[in-house]
């Protein structure tokens, strides 16, 4: 029985489970849907491959941005052979259609007239396109097939043409003609006697102007720069202040060496003429050789005479006698500029190093078309005539202001004479003066190193103080503090005599030393 139950339960077919459905594809990674129909288009491309929709919104933007705004056609050489003479032109070169009437299709320069009017020609409005006829693919529709067939069958018919009615005459070669283009490029060519005026193109039926006769720009760009020349001779012909011998540096940034009177030496004397409207420079030197020879300044002299004379009979600044020379304008005025010394280190060109000189006044000129900087440095005198002359110019009133510059001669009282007791003076600003070789500077007194005792010189030479030329008044001993007096003159100009000083400040005076107390003997 048990075997019978198992040979039973074998008989019996086991009953199997339904297979699972498989899972729907899943979405490549590597595509995506289109905006439009919604088809999956491989990642990368540019447009539907369903319904050539844009898949990147900007790039569609951007394409309609050159849709709307094509770019400008680029038009080739057309060989001579196959340029047409409006005055050969025939009637058969300007068919454009079989259903294009005679009437519409002659076009020739013989009815040219003058310019009435300079209103623009009413724009031909496009043909509308053809509808693709029903049943043709997607891609022929969008790939233009159909158009390119049409210019190709367009280009064989031009061909025969041309062979039928040979080698065109006229051209570059034709006597009294030239070579124009119309507004769509079609090569024309016209005569002498149709410059301005207007005709139609006898190919593309579009107008076109004839261009009157250029000017010659040569010389006329002559005329414009003799003229301009002119105008700035004349500028400074009337009220000019000159400055004779203004020490010129040419200085180079990248050899400019940040060092206390590193450009000191390195200079060219110029002439310069200043005006309200502008300024000149001239060079004294011969164009070509180097300084000059013998009798140096009876030639410079001379020369000198000679430019001024030239300049006063309103001649080319040009043609002048001298060297080099160059013109500026009333704009030029306003980039003067001083850099030396500067309103603050921070603010200066030189961080406040005197490259120029200490003393000396550097004004920057106005940047020449070579791009390298050019400074002028003047001493104190040439400066302040060249800020008085400025003050006339609008916006240069306040020249070289707040730069530290002293536009008067300031003196300080120091003290009264130990052995006179009249007041002494002493000059401000004194490295100015002393840079200036046109001002002469005295020692006007004494004043010791150790103690408030100064002495006039007229009082020191009185009493021998340090010898009778002084020169040994360093290691003399003072007569008050008993120390030795060491070596600090104070100076005056030579010729401002009676100068008034500017708010001195009055020290202690000190009552005179008794006759007992002479200067002891020189140490």
């Amino acid at each position: 029985m048990s075997q019978s139950n198992d040979k039973g339960k074998s008989a019996v077919p086991a009953q199997k489970k339904p297979a699972a459905a498989p899972p729907a594809p899943a979405a490549s990674q590597h595509e995506q849907p289109c905006p439009e129909c919604g088809e999956m288009v491989r990642k990368g491309l540019v447009r539907c491959w369903n319904c050539g929709a844009f898949m990147n919104a900007t790039m569609q933007a951007r394409y309609q941005e050159m849709q709307s705004n094509p770019a400008p056609p680029i038009f080739s050489q057309v060989p001579d052979s196959e340029v047409t003479s409006v005055e050969t032109a025939t009637e058969d070169d300007f068919q454009l259609g079989s259903n294009t009437t005679s009437t519409s299709r002659q076009a020739d320069l013989r009815d040219l007239e003058p310019i009435t009017s300079t209103a623009a020609p009413a724009p031909v409005a496009p043909a509308p396109a053809a509808e693709p006829p029903a049943g043709t693919a997607h891609s022929i529709a969008t790939a233009g097939d159909v158009l390119f067939a049409a210019a190709m069958q367009e280009q064989v018919e031009n061909r025969e043409r041309r062979k039928k009615r040979g080698t065109p005459v006229g051209g570059a070669k034709t006597p009294g003609g030239f070579i124009i283009f119309c507004p769509y490029g079609c090569r024309i060519e016209v005569k002498e006697q149709h410059r301005g005026m207007q005709g139609r193109c006898p190919r593309c039926r579009a107008p076109f102007f004839v261009p009157l006769d250029p000017p010659d720009f040569s010389s006329l760009k002559q005329a414009v720069a003799a003229a301009a020349e002119t105008a700035a001779t004349t500028a400074v012909a009337v009220g000019r202040q000159w400055f004779d011998d203004l020490h010129v540096h040419v200085v180079p940034p990248e050899k400019l060496k940040l060092k206390a009177d590193s450009l000191l030496k390195d200079f060219t004397e110029q002439d310069f003429a200043f005006t309200s409207d502008g300024f000149v420079r001239i060079s004294l030197a011969k164009k070509a050789g180097g300084l000059f020879g013998g009798g140096a300044d009876k030639k410079k002299a001379e020369t000198r005479t000679a430019v001024r004379v030239h300049l006063q009979e309103n001649k080319p600044l040009s043609a002048a006698p001298g060297g080099d020379s160059q013109s500026y304008t009333a704009e030029h005025l306003q980039e003067l500029r001083v850099v030396q010394p500067a309103a603050s280190r921070a603010q200066s060109l030189f961080h406040g190093i005197p490259v120029f000189g200490a003393g000396r006044i550097a004004v920057m000129l106005p940047l020449g078309d070579d791009g390298v900087p050019n400074y002028v440095s003047l001493g104190i005198t040439q400066f302040r005539k060249l800020a008085d002359f400025l003050r006339q110019v609008p916006g240069l009133e306040d020249f070289g202001a707040g730069c530290g510059i002293p536009a008067t001669d300031e003196f300080d009282i120091v003290g009264k004479c130990h052995y006179q007791s009249t007041p002494v003076k002493s000059l401000k600003n004194l490295e100015f003066y002393q840079a200036d070789p046109t001002v002469q500077v005295i020692v006007a007194g004494w004043k010791c190193d150790k103690c408030p005792v100064v002495m006039s010189e007229e009082g020191r030479a009185r009493a021998k103080f340090g010898g009778k030329d002084g020169k040994g008044i360093a290691k003399t001993k003072c007569p008050k503090c008993n120390q030795k007096f060491g070596n600090h003159p104070l100076y005056v100009l030579k010729d401002a005599g009676g100068a008034t000083p500017s708010k001195p400040e009055e020290p202690q005076a000190e009552s005179p030393a008794p006759a007992a107390a002479a200067p002891a003997a020189t140490a």
